[in-house]
């Protein structure tokens, strides 16, 4: 599984979110220290910033190459500000290939989506009962091959079909026809997402059985002052501001940074029970601590 980080706050530079803190984007690709099922993230990266005075969309750099072997973003990093930073560092699923389009986060116009986790065997039927419920043009526009792009293609999809609804709506649309599918297919489903539209961001800790990807979450860090993060991994270990993202919740913050906790109704929890993984790539993580 792989690594995200949310920074939605002051414009900062992106060499203060990425590189500078103890446990960085290159130390978590190198050296992550919560990962369940890889023990590296050497299969791509990708960030995703926004510079509202300039353009509604956002600004993105992607790649295959591993973090710690690619300078490119590194140079400029220091010399960009952003309020609103999204970074990815990729541990290829079993079966989805490495290359650049499978790199996140990906892009429509203004929206940027990243996930960390997994569908199980997604490609033993579940990918094809997916690209059905993906509409044009975003079906044409699938690139790559990883279930993360092809949830991303669902949203877009479900927002289309009802413009009015809300982005959280609309991401709860996506995890009910999820979850349908997953009852279909048998697969497991870890959904740790990541969405926004420059304004408004949604985060989500999901999953259908008894293993999670870690999350946490903070708005009180003293290095970053009035600032709302989101991590698979705490920036700083020493950080007592970083709290556990509950489990089978969506996050959503606001422009005004201000966040709200909602559930994310789980038709696979039976009294307060998860289940245990079908797949057998997923037998092997660690199971969930807490609620």
């Amino acid at each position: 599984m792989c690594r995200l980080g949310i920074y939605t706050g002051p414009a900062i530079s992106l060499r203060k979110f990425i590189f500078d803190p103890p446990h960085n984007f290159i130390e978590q690709s190198r050296s992550p220290k919560e990962m369940v099922i890889t023990p590296i993230n050497g299969d791509g990266y990708g960030a995703g910033w926004y510079n509202l005075e300039i353009h509604p969309e956002p600004a993105l750099l992607t790649s295959e190459k591993p973090f710690w072997h690619d300078t490119n973003l590194v140079r400029i990093s220091d010399k960009i500000l952003s309020p609103h930073i999204f970074m990815h560092i990729r541990a290829a699923s079993p079966g989805l290939g490495i290359h650049h389009a499978n790199a996140h986060p990906f892009q429509w116009q203004e929206f940027l989506f990243m996930h960390n986790g997994i569908v199980s065997d997604f490609k033993k039927g579940f990918m094809r009962s997916l690209r059905q419920q993906i509409a044009d043009p975003y079906y044409s526009q699938l690139h790559g091959t990883t279930d993360s792009e092809h949830i991303f293609g669902l949203f877009l999809t479900v927002r289309d079909e009802d413009p009015q609804l809300r982005m959280a709506d609309a991401m709860l649309e996506v995890f009910a026809r999820l979850n349908d599918l997953a009852m279909r297919h048998g697969s497991d489903l870890i959904l740790n997402l990541a969405l926004t539209d420059g304004h408004t961001t949604i985060a989500t800790n999901y999953t259908t059985i008894n293993k999670a990807a870690t999350l946490y979450y903070t708005d009180s860090s003293p290095a970053f002052p009035d600032a709302v993060m989101v991590c698979s991994e705490p920036l700083d270990r020493s950080d007592d501001a970083w709290k556990k993202f509950p489990v089978n919740q969506m996050m959503i913050i606001h422009p005004d940074r201000m966040f709200e906790f909602i559930p994310i109704p789980n038709p696979f929890v039976k009294d307060g029970l998860f289940p245990h993984a079908q797949s057998s790539t997923l037998k092997i993580a660690s199971p969930v601590t807490e609620k």
